[in-house]
């Protein structure tokens, strides 16, 4: 069972949708593995508002994976179980491949979490994008950026797998947005952002 950032928090499961049996795999396993280090809030800010895929805007935690599968079709897919469970939509387009990922959290249903990684072919079990759709586009720096391009946005960038998160009051408790880079080469080969929720600091 993967120690996702959520799973702490997601002792229930909110629903259960009959899906395909398939594996998380390239960046969305990394964003939804949590295998960046989002320990500690690093921004002020959340960095991203709204992330564009094609004309279809997508918003963390408000857009349903049904609302993406209605605009570009596509296989809702799942594995594991409770806490450590994923649903997703894959898409296999030019020069990349899109991970649109629901949790414990987002009740299987809303989107939680968003990656893109550069590649030449369709990663296993992702659909072929239809037209219309294109490369999310974060409102920060993506596929293809170099690390003085994060520096610029950020204020720092090292090393091959970056990490940035910022906290802002959500209610019963404080949202999370989290954004990993994947650098090959000092371009970025590989970008996710999600939401979460996460105890409150006072």
């Amino acid at each position: 069972m993967r120690n996702t950032i959520a799973a702490a928090l997601a002792a229930l499961v909110l629903c259960a949708c009959p899906v395909s049996a398939a594996q998380l795999g390239g960046m969305g396993e990394a964003i939804f593995g949590n295998s960046f280090n989002f320990s500690k809030a690093n921004l002020e800010k959340p960095a991203v508002k709204a992330i564009s895929v094609g004309k279809l805007q997508v918003t963390l935690q408000r857009t349903r994976l049904k609302d993406i599968q209605k605009a570009f079709g596509g296989t809702l897919q799942r594995e594991g179980d409770g806490a450590g469970r994923a649903d997703w939509l894959c898409y296999g387009t030019e020069g990349a491949n899109v991970w649109f990922i629901s949790n414990a959290l987002g009740g299987f249903e809303f989107v939680m979490m968003v990656a893109a990684e550069a590649a030449k072919k369709p990663a296993a079990g992702c659909d072929a994008a239809p037209a219309g759709f294109a490369v999310p586009a974060f409102g920060i720096p993506g596929l293809g950026a170099s690390t003085a391009d994060l520096k610029a946005t950020f204020g720092a960038a090292s090393g091959g797998k970056i990490a940035y998160r910022s906290d802002r009051p959500g209610g019963y408790s404080d949202i999370a947005q989290y954004i990993g880079y994947v650098l090959k080469s000092g371009k970025v080969a590989g970008i996710g952002i999600g939401e979460t929720s996460v105890q409150t600091a006072h």
